[in-house]
């Protein structure tokens, strides 16, 4: 199976290769730094993010030269952080090629540009470094505090339930597992990994998370895990292609699943609570996320649970919709 998703992920990044890449056009030289001032997109912009190529399509840089030796660099649809992102950037020409640098700030994270204008086509390098206290490496809490839940349904033997479960859960899960980590580096690159029980190695899905430039980001305090949506279009079309009927057969939508996600202009993301005080963090989700999976989730769940429980399932996703609080996720140490 994840050789299989490496393969996926492997030809969508290709394709985003070769969607970023443009040809060159010489003939329509930039020697004049007035003829910089204009908006790349399409074949006339290469994008790369650290050394990553990232597809173009819906994205834009907007140069405008006020100067031989300043300009400002507006990224489009490019930083999950901000949908339109405007740098002050130094200029310098050498032999018919314009080269510019330049960083700005947008809340938690510095943006860096490094690029050139030949031939009429702009190719720029950009970084992300994020300078949030939630950078870092996070490792899920031992024992019964590895699970968070505050659920409140008004229902007394369904909210007496959660105590019980909590620590049950938590269980469930280092009876699996010996480590859980979640690791937000500087530079954006969502990774999770995890050590089966017995095993010497991690196993994780770093790989896929940096072919896909998958990226985290921090948005109106909420936490956000972004993903291009040139890859999210090629992926729900796959999903649809190779499990349409299946998907259909189950009640499960992919445009409510496109619901779920937030549109931060380039990137579609999954948007998750967090609470971090110092060397402490949770991540979780409300009733806002909950329902709404639940609700997805519930016709292929139901056959699963065994029939002397379907009752206390059907009243659980009854109740949780009309819950006064409802939030669910995973808590960490730094």
């Amino acid at each position: 199976m994840r050789k299989s998703l490496l393969y996926v992920f492997a030809v969508i990044c290709t394709m985003g290769f070769f969607t970023a890449c443009g040809d060159d056009d010489d003939s329509s030289s930039s020697g004049n730094w007035q003829d910089l001032s204009k908006t790349y997109e399409g074949k006339s912009v290469n994008l790369v993010m650290g050394e990553v190529t990232i597809p173009v399509d819906g994205k834009s840089v907007v140069i405008a030269a006020s100067s031989a030796e300043q300009a400002s660099v507006t990224l489009n649809n490019i930083i999950p952080e901000n949908k339109s992102v405007a740098i002050d950037a130094a200029l310098k020409e050498a032999d018919g090629t314009y080269t510019f640098t330049g960083e700005s700030t947008v809340g938690d994270c510095v943006v860096s540009v490094n690029g050139t204008v030949k031939g009429g086509v702009a190719s720029v390098v950009y970084t992300r470094k994020l300078t949030s206290s939630i950078v870092g490496k996070w490792n899920l809490k031992a024992g019964a505090g590895a699970v968070y839940a505050n659920i409140v349904t008004g229902n007394l033997p369904i909210d007496g339930l959660v105590p019980v479960l909590t620590p049950a859960i938590s269980n469930l899960i280092w009876g699996k597992v010996s480590a859980v980590n979640v690791n937000l580096p500087e530079d954006g690159i969502f990774d999770v990994s995890w050590r089966p029980i017995g095993a010497s190695e991690d196993k994780g899905i770093g790989e896929i998370t940096k072919m896909a430039s998958v990226q985290y980001c921090v948005v109106d305090g909420k936490f956000m895990v972004a993903v291009d949506k040139n890859y999210v279009t090629v992926l729900t079309t796959l999903l649809q292609q190779a499990a349409g009927d299946k998907l259909e057969a189950a009640g499960i939508s992919i445009d409510e699943i496109m619901k779920l996600l937030v549109d931060l202009g380039g990137y579609y993301a999954l948007p998750l609570n967090m609470k971090e005080d110092g060397s402490e963090a949770t991540f979780y989700a409300d009733k806002d996320l909950i329902v709404p999976v639940l609700t997805l989730i519930a016709p292929i769940l139901k056959p699963m649970v065994p029939e002397n429980y379907q009752q206390m399932v059907d009243m659980v996703l009854q109740l949780l919709p009309n819950a006064k609080t409802l939030e669910f996720g995973l808590s960490f140490t730094k």
